[in-house]
């Protein structure tokens, strides 16, 4: 039985001696409560146990506590279609530091070796020419972060209907760079080739250049591994 009206200047409230339910300003107070739906538009602070079957929305701030989560010890949890989904496929071992994906890595940078002991990063470019002026720049790294680069690259000439493949690393201290082809391959075997390569050192940075045989749109993919310095 309700001690004071509902909707009154001091709240409502219930039982003797009278135990306020809300106060005057609007406020509930429950130790439990049965409600259907809720709709929230405000901050709200929990001291205690939320349960819920479902939860739909944005979460911000820390979680303490344990997230009963699919699959079994050191599955990573992954996005799979709006679901959380894990597979013996994709896993990390924190005690190993290790991370496992049996299949298909993906990625435009790959860097061996972590904070003190990181060794060399592989990563991919993409350049074009469509002059035969010399001298054009297709890379270019700071000269200060490695000590020695590799690159690949797979030169297209569609027009001309030819393509070159050429190897080239270079050592790098200081202001000085040597460098050496390793292999150029030309398709077709008789045919004129694409470009010629030159890695050099150019006010603080390394710089991998070509000299296109044609004036023809040429398309270059590159693969460039360097070492960190």
């Amino acid at each position: 039985m309700a001690a004071d009206p509902f909707n009154s200047k001091s709240g409502y409230t219930v039982g003797i001696p009278p135990i306020e339910v809300i106060d005057a300003n609007g406020n509930i107070y429950a130790n439990f409560a049965e409600i259907g739906n809720v709709t929230i538009s405000g901050d709200q602070v929990v001291t205690g146990t939320v349960s819920a079957n479902l939860f739909t929305g944005t979460f911000e701030g820390n979680i303490t506590g344990n997230f009963v989560v699919p699959g079994l010890n050191t599955y990573v949890i992954y996005n799979d279609n709006g679901n959380a989904g894990a597979s013996q496929f994709f896993t990390f071992d924190s005690a190993d530091k290790l991370l496992t994906i049996d299949g298909d890595l993906v990625a435009n940078s790959i860097t061996l070796g972590s904070q003190s002991l990181e060794f060399s990063t592989q990563r991919v470019f993409f350049a074009t020419t469509n002059s035969n002026a010399p001298d054009q720049i297709l890379y270019t790294i700071d000269a200060n972060t490695i000590i020695s680069v590799d690159f690949t690259v797979i030169a297209t000439d569609a027009t001309g209907n030819n393509r070159q493949t050429s190897k080239l690393f270079a050592s790098i201290l200081g202001t000085e760079v040597g460098y050496y082809e390793i292999a150029t391959i030309d398709v077709p075997y008789l045919g004129p080739g694409v470009g010629d390569f030159v890695v050099r050192y150019n006010a603080g940075n390394v710089e991998l250049t070509v000299q296109p045989v044609t004036s023809s749109l040429v398309d270059y993919r590159i693969m460039v591994t360097s070492y960190k310095e």
